[in-house]
């Protein structure tokens, strides 16, 4: 069905709001020093309008989180699957390539997501936990089907989703603040830790153990 005029105009007015939010933050400013009219100045709208689209500064924060984990989903989304058509060795620079072109351009959709998910809100919290495990969870499947497409042994899938995805979380955490020379230096470390998990993985699933 159609988007309505209405319905476009309500969407549009919805990102005009976020991208506000996005701006006031771009200092550093976590979502719990936000306040709705606030945003509502920053986008241009009469105060009492942004309670049209949200209710209080939660329901707003909740977007906000959402929009980021779907930049960071669907900036991975290619890459991820490419290991099926390209294998596991090229797939994981690509991976890094394009989770550090993704701190260039969304490093405060990254940096918000780093503050809430360590941060005292239990909603943030829960529902960014919640998108890193849908990634972990299409991660694993594409694991299962590269290595499948392969003919290989079947590795630990889910374990080995967590890992990589611990590894670039914890390596774009420290890129947040770091030169670009830094932020090269960080990334060939992620790559050399991506290729230990995948070959710990073969090794595993062929029998081997500590």
């Amino acid at each position: 069905m159609a988007e309505t005029v209405r319905q476009r105009q309500k969407r549009q007015t919805r990102e005009r709001i976020l991208e506000a939010a996005r701006t006031l933050m771009e200092g550093g400013r976590g979502l719990d020093s936000l306040g709705l009219r606030e945003v509502a100045r920053e986008c241009g709208l009469a105060a009492t309008s942004i309670y049209n689209h949200f209710p209080d500064m939660e329901a707003l924060g909740l977007a906000l989180i959402d929009s980021c984990c779907f930049r960071l989903r669907s900036a991975m989304e290619y890459e991820r699957r490419s290991m099926i058509e390209i294998g596991p060795a090229q797939a994981v620079n690509e991976l890094v390539g394009r989770f550090v072109r993704y701190l260039n351009d969304h490093g405060n959709d990254f940096r918000l997501l780093v503050q809430q998910r360590l941060g005292s809100h239990d909603r943030y919290r829960l529902r960014i936990q919640r998108e890193l495990q849908l990634l972990v969870d299409e991660l694993a499947e594409d694991v299962r089907q590269a290595v499948a497409a392969r003919g290989g042994d079947a590795v630990p899938a889910e374990q080995e989703a967590e890992a990589a995805i611990a590894i670039m979380f914890g390596a774009g955490i420290s890129m947040l603040d770091s030169s670009a020379a830094a932020r090269k230096v960080l990334a060939d470390h992620a790559r050399l830790q991506l290729q230990m998990l995948v070959l710990g993985g073969r090794a595993m699933a062929s029998g081997e153990r500590l």
